[in-house]
């Protein structure tokens, strides 16, 4: 499909002709397009509706030192470092999951989180039965 461009009176190229030719409108913006001005104006707004001074801060409950301390202690771990700790592939890693054999948190998202603790104590199940 050939593309030609087309020159303003100025003698400025600006965009190539298009079927449509309610595309091809151009805004006061040095020759930019109607619907690339558009964007540009949503990408501008957007920008600074995420202005750190505007956000609100969320602040987290505090933990009390015995909850800091088992967060520290039994972490939660991913689907990938779960394997990689059983030594054996996510899909069985999965797999375990969904049998029950190896306890599981689901976050919002719905990926699979692991303790440590439920990892170590599996583990060693694992190598009593091999």
């Amino acid at each position: 499909m050939k593309t030609s461009q087309t020159v303003a009176q100025s003698g400025a190229l600006t965009e190539p002709r298009m079927r449509s030719a309610s595309l091809l409108r151009t805004s006061p913006r040095s020759g930019v397009s109607s619907g690339t001005a558009s964007k540009i104006d949503k990408v501008a707004t957007s920008a600074s509706a995420i202005s750190p001074a505007k956000q609100k801060r969320v602040r987290l409950k505090p933990e009390s030192r015995d909850q800091l301390l088992e967060r520290l202690r039994n972490p939660q771990l991913s689907l990938h470092e779960a394997s990689i700790l059983l030594r054996v592939s996510r899909a069985t890693v999965r797999r375990y999951a969904d049998a029950g054999r190896l306890q599981c948190l689901r976050t919002p998202g719905g990926q699979r989180r692991f303790y440590l603790r439920d990892i170590e104590q599996f583990y060693r199940q694992l190598k009593m039965r091999r």
